[in-house]
């Protein structure tokens, strides 16, 4: 097993004796099974040491939750317009801060922006400014989501729709998308298998992930049920520990008793958590670093 503290130490020697830092990570290690943080508002606001934190902590993905497409086409991370008409308009120091979660030594070799949540219309918004504008490069989405792959340097865009559910204008988008150089589309469903299955089937090797929610109304989903509606296995998540007092949610221990059920009944391979700022809360229950390592435990 990797030990955390290797890669930081040898990069300081390597800067006191003046030479070129070099990735560090065996490459058994590059090649870890995935594991995907959600993260919310500490992403963006607390600066360079929840970037090294991301770096250090085993996790392989991180994603940006969330972005909201307001009506005119703005983009906002979470209440924060970051994108507008075409520019990047959020804080000057977040993309340089975004740019460091791939620098070596790092866990991290992916970055997705996710659009949705519960009871919020981002996917509503988008159908209609394709309807209004379509996909062009003149229409406000193309300029906008293009403005935010500059700022973030985002692999892929990941699908949170929780309300709206239609295959065509969502196709659409993705398409785009995958023009700007968001390579990948992935989604996070809780519910409605029919919807997920037509929209993996219009957009085919687009998708090459599926982060399935395993709490809150996903609690009771069979990650095997939904591989098999998918054709391809799913990646569940669960919720760290959270709440009044941190008594809700899954500890370190707990997730990696789940994974390793999962890793049995459906053959999974990779594994997500929700959510970095809950962990950061209850940092006592369980850091980013251990929930990680519950992943790659349960899933190896």
């Amino acid at each position: 097993m990797r030990r955390p503290w290797i890669p930081a130490l040898l990069a300081a020697v390597l800067a006191l004796t003046g030479v070129a830092a070099l990735d560090p990570t065996p490459a058994a290690a590059q090649s870890s099974p995935r594991s995907a943080i959600y993260g919310g508002g500490p992403f963006y606001a607390d600066g360079q040491a929840v970037m090294n934190t991301l770096r250090s902590s085993g996790f392989t993905t991180v994603i940006l939750w969330s972005i909201h497409v307001h009506p005119n086409g703005d983009l906002y991370y979470n209440d924060v317009l970051i994108v507008s008409n075409g520019r990047y308009v959020g804080d000057a120091g977040w993309p340089a801060r975004l740019r460091t979660l791939k620098q070596a030594p790092t866990s991290v070799n992916r970055i997705e922006v996710s659009i949705g949540a519960w009871a919020v219309p981002d996917w509503e918004n988008i159908a209609k400014l394709i309807s209004a504008q379509g996909t062009g490069s003149s229409s406000v989405l193309y300029r906008n989501f293009q403005a935010l792959k500059t700022a973030t340097g985002a692999d892929a865009i990941n699908n949170d729709d929780e309300s709206f559910y239609q295959v065509g204008p969502t196709a659409a988008f993705a398409r785009m998308a995958a023009g700007l150089g968001y390579a990948r589309f992935t989604f996070a469903p809780y519910t409605n298998q029919s919807f997920w299955a037509s929209l993996k089937n219009n957009l085919g090797a687009l998708v090459d992930r599926v982060y399935l929610q395993g709490y809150a109304g996903g609690a009771g989903n069979n990650p095997a049920a939904w591989s098999r509606t998918l054709g391809m296995t799913v990646d569940p998540g669960l919720w760290s520990k959270h709440g009044s007092g941190c008594s809700a949610g899954d500890s370190p221990a707990t997730v990696e008793s789940k994974m390793r059920s999962w890793r049995s009944s459906a053959g999974i391979t990779g594994g997500f958590m929700w959510l970095y700022d809950d962990m950061k809360k209850c940092s006592a229950q369980g850091t980013a670093a251990a929930y990680a390592r519950a992943i790659r435990n349960g899933v190896s």
